[in-house]
């Protein structure tokens, strides 16, 4: 007798191999939103973290200096000077996503916030809104010299 063997290669086949690229494909598809979402709130974040950070560095910098410090903010930058010197000593570009709206509650119509040597700030609101409207709000306390974050729902 003769004896066939036969040799069985297991394999993807091309209908099996198409399935599995169209389910990755779906799944890709619904989690790059939620990706682009979380990236957009950790940026937020992030930069209000910094520039709080760099409002308290102000602070401290202006009581050092004995001498008023102006924080600028701009649609591209902010920038802080020392009074009476001819350039800022810091720029900083803004988030492109990153709206910024600036609320003085001052009476003066000066766009600068400006940071006292006694440890005082100019009483402003700070509104930071990113692609997916969540907003973060930074607000300073006047003469007590804080800057504090407040996250909006």
């Amino acid at each position: 007798t003769i004896s066939v063997i036969k040799n069985k290669k297991s394999a993807l086949t091309f209908v099996e191999l198409f399935l599995v690229i169209i389910i990755i494909g779906i799944l890709v598809g619904i989690s790059i939103p939620n990706f682009r979402k979380t990236f957009n709130n950790l940026q937020l974040n992030s930069f209000s973290q910094e520039l709080q950070s760099f409002m308290n560095y102000l602070i401290q910098r202006s009581i050092v200096e004995g001498k008023i410090i102006y924080l600028n903010i701009g649609n591209k930058e902010y920038s802080a000077q020392i009074q009476d010197a001819p350039t800022p000593f810091k720029t900083s570009p803004l988030p492109k996503e990153v709206k910024i709206e600036v609320t003085k509650q001052a009476e003066r119509d000066n766009p600068q916030i400006l940071f006292y040597p006694d440890g005082g700030i100019d009483k402003v609101t700070i509104k930071l809104t990113n692609p997916d409207n969540q907003e973060v709000s930074l607000t300073t306390e006047g003469v007590f010299g804080k800057v504090k974050i407040k996250a909006q729902d």
